[in-house]
Parts: structure tokens; C-alpha cells; sequence
């Protein structure tokens, strides 16, 4: 994994629930000890989903149900299980319950335009490959970024997840988003919207029990991560472009911004907190605390691509 996912994993990856408000930022090392080991384990932990994925046979819409409702019956995450709870609300605190704000703003970005990735995509049924993954990021009108990671940590009190499915679609080859976050406990919910198209999403790291099929306009496929850390989604057909960097965090206070660069985080607790905005195609985050207030904050970040820096540094992974 990139040096910036890293370090916010480990710098955010630690909320849990501390009645203290986390870990500072500065403690990435300590705080992230959990996160960056599953952040680093998603190949370890998902060597075995090559193998499987290569021995394994699909399934129809109605089959994957059952057989991604085994896996997550078998490994027992979810919001209310009890590992989830130890990770999630380690010091067993009533969910909070006093003034809480809203946190609003956009994501922005300067400098060089994102260059093209080379990728070549099939002409015709993948009408929306080439505007998700045609270049290095994406970015909208007014400069907003796509696809930047938002989080809010080190506030006072436990603040619980309300949705139990993270949802993303598949349309004209190309992933909802390319940056996917979720809170431990949830499951991922991947659905086809093409009337044609069938794909085969993986989430590589995640424990499954056969290769699913995303059949077209049909029930989405589900995925458990078994623990917080860094996965990607992935298609096991031949479309190598069509992939999402997924976080799953010990907190539920993130978003991820789309087309326009907005986000919202809802449910803050009122105090001093760090906010941070990554966009790990570029493996670039910007951090700032700031003072939440009861009802509505904004904020805005703002990130600066420089082409030849980053054409200095070495990349390990390819961003998707």
C-alpha cells in the first residue's frame, strides 16, 4: 500500500470508540497498529482468494445470495456482533447522545491535470470505463475531485454506524466510485446496473465461498470484510481497469466525494477534532483541526498535483 494510506490508517484507522477521542495525529505508528497489519495483510489475508477464485464456479443471482449469506453468516460480521463491537466501542460506551454537528464541504485540487493511464477499454458496452478510469484522477467542475477519502476523528464519545450495507453499482464497466469507504461491520453490496453486462466483483482480502456473479439488474453481491484495513474491489472477467480501493475503519464519521468534490459527515460530536481528505490515487492527504459546532460546519481542502514530483516517486501499486 501507498506511504499516505498507510499513515491514515493508521493516524484514523484508531476512533474505536476512545472516550478520549482517539489517538493524535501524530501517533500513526501506535494508534494504527491494527489497521496497517490489515491494511498490509489484504494480500496475506486474501492469498487464499486467488486460489479459490481460480477453483471456485460462479453463481446465479439467486445462489450468490445464499452463498454470500453462508460467508457472512460463517465469519459473523456485522454491526451487532460481538468482535465488531470490541474494535468498533473497545470501552463499551453508550452511543452519544449530546449536541452533534454536520461537517459540509468540498474537495479541491490544483496544479497539473491528471494524465492519462493508458488503459485501453472495450468500444461499445463499456461507455463509462473511459471517463472513471481514462486518467489518473477525476476531476469535476470547478476543479472538484472525485474519489477523495473524508474522515473525522478525535472527538469525545462513540458514535455508532447506521447503515448496515455500504452500496456501490457497476454501469458501462465502471465502478459507482473508485474510492469506497465503510465502517467495520458493514457488509459491501455490489449491484449491476446493465441490462446486458454480467461481472464478477471480488473483494480481494475478504473470506468468500464461491466466485459470484453479478448478473445484470439482478440482487447485489455481498462481501464481509473480516477486519478493518485496505482491500480492493476487483472484476474476475477480463476487464483488468474496473477496480475501488475500499477502507474499512473503526469509526463511522467519513465520506467520499463525488464528481462535484462534495462530502457530508453527519452525527459529529461537538469539540475539537482532526479531519483529514485523502485521494489515494495520488496518495495525497491534506489534515486539519478544526472546532465542530452544533448544526452546520464547512470546510474545504484543497490538494496540489504535481506531475513530475509524482512521476519521482516509486509506485508500488497502480492506482485504479
Amino acid at each position: 500500500m501507498r506511504a499516505a494510506c498507510v499513515a491514515l490508517l493508521g493516524a484514523l484507522g484508531c476512533q474505536g470508540g476512545n472516550a478520549s477521542g482517539g489517538a493524535t495525529a501524530g501517533s500513526a505508528a501506535p494508534a494504527g497498529s491494527a489497521a496497517p497489519a490489515a491494511a498490509g495483510s489484504a494480500a496475506q489475508v486474501g492469498s487464499a482468494a486467488p486460489a479459490a477464485a481460480g477453483a471456485a464456479g460462479s453463481a446465479s443471482a439467486g445462489a450468490a445470495g445464499s452463498a454470500q449469506a453462508g460467508a457472512g453468516a460463517a465469519h459473523e460480521i456485522s454491526l451487532t456482533s460481538e468482535d465488531v463491537a470490541k474494535v468498533m466501542n473497545p470501552k463499551r460506551l453508550a452511543p452519544y447522545s449530546g449536541p452533534t454537528g454536520t461537517l459540509r464541504g468540498r474537495v479541491t485540487i490544483k496544479g497539473d491535470p491528471p494524465p492519462d493511464t493508458g488503459l485501453s477499454f472495450p468500444i461499445g458496452k463499456c461507455g463509462e470505463a473511459a471517463a472513471t478510469y481514462g486518467r489518473l484522477f477525476r476531476v469535476g467542475q470547478q476543479n472538484g475531485v472525485a474519489d477523495a477519502l473524508v474522515t473525522v476523528v478525535n472527538y469525545s464519545g462513540y458514535v455508532p454506524e447506521r447503515e448496515e450495507a455500504e452500496k456501490v453499482t457497476i454501469h458501462g464497466c465502471a465502478f459507482s466510485k473508485r474510492t469506497v469507504v465503510m465502517s467495520y461491520g458493514q457488509r459491501l453490496e455490489v449491484a449491476n446496473l446493465d441490462p446486458l453486462e454480467p461481472y464478477m466483483p471480488n473483494l480481494e482480502g475478504a473470506p468468500f465461498m464461491a466466485v459470484l456473479v453479478a448478473v445484470p439488474q439482478g440482487d447485489p453481491v455481498k462481501f464481509y470484510p473480516p477486519q478493518p484495513g485496505y482491500y480492493h474491489l476487483v472484476d474476475k472477467l477480463p476487464k483488468p481497469f474496473l477496480k475501488a480501493e475500499v477502507f474499512v475503519l473503526k469509526f463511522a464519521t467519513h465520506d467520499v466525494t463525488g464528481l462535484d468534490g462534495k462530502f457530508e459527515i453527519k452525527n459529529i460530536p461537538v469539540g475539537k477534532v482532526l479531519t483529514a481528505a485523502l485521494l489515494p490515487a495520488i496518495d495525497q492527504d491534506v489534515k486539519r483541526e478544526i472546532e465542530i459546532k452544533e448544526g452546520d460546519n464547512t470546510l474545504d481542502f484543497e490538494l496540489n498535483f504535481d506531475l513530475k514530483k509524482y512521476n519521482e516517486k516509486p509506485h508500488t501499486k497502480p492506482s485504479p
